[in-house]
């Protein structure tokens, strides 16, 4: 017959170390409505005030319109290339991440080069039917979702310590065979 010993007390670890893996919603909400929100007004009121600053001066609207939405394209390309090198990703994710982020400020860049324009247009030409509409909504759902992906952040692992030598494993159990 076998013998069964239990190991000595000291054998046992007092502590249950858990990991627990939590996506930081709060800074990736943040991120988002800091660089899709504050930025894209930036580039849109951009022009309207330098035409208001140079009331007469078509020249320099033109060239606010055209500048200004190819460097926003490229602070937010290398910002969020940034982000994206530090989230906790796959390799694999993070290139797909990568390749989003280029489709999405691609059709950004389209969003603010026809906004900038819409000063230019007569009242009403920019949207001027249903169907226009309908394009530039499905453009800002397309954007707005590419980069909700390509910002992910990825899980962070926080590990606790659970003391469990004096917890009584049944104490659940306990209770809910009273409840019944």
């Amino acid at each position: 017959m076998t013998e069964f010993h239990l190991p000595d007390d000291e054998a046992f670890s007092p502590t249950r170390t858990t990991i627990i893996r939590r996506v930081p919603y709060g800074s990736w909400l943040l991120s988002l409505v800091a660089w899709d929100g504050i930025l894209p007004v930036v580039v849109l009121f951009a022009p309207r005030l330098v035409k208001t600053l140079f009331p007469n001066q078509r020249q320099a609207m033109e060239i606010t319109g055209a500048l200004l939405p190819v460097a926003a394209f490229f602070v937010r390309f290398f910002v969020a290339k940034r982000h994206i090198n530090s989230n906790r990703c796959t390799r694999l994710t993070r290139w797909i991440q990568l390749a989003t982020l280029c489709v999405a400020i691609l059709v950004l860049l389209l969003i603010d080069t026809m906004l900038i324009l819409a000063d230019d247009l007569p009242n009403g030409a920019l949207f001027a039917t249903p169907d226009d509409v309908t394009l530039f909504v499905v453009m800002v759902v397309m954007y707005l979702s590419c980069m909700a992906f390509a910002l992910y952040p990825g899980s962070r692992e926080e590990v606790s310590h659970v003391e469990w030598r004096d917890v009584d494993p049944l104490q659940d159990l306990g209770a809910t065979a009273e409840s019944s």
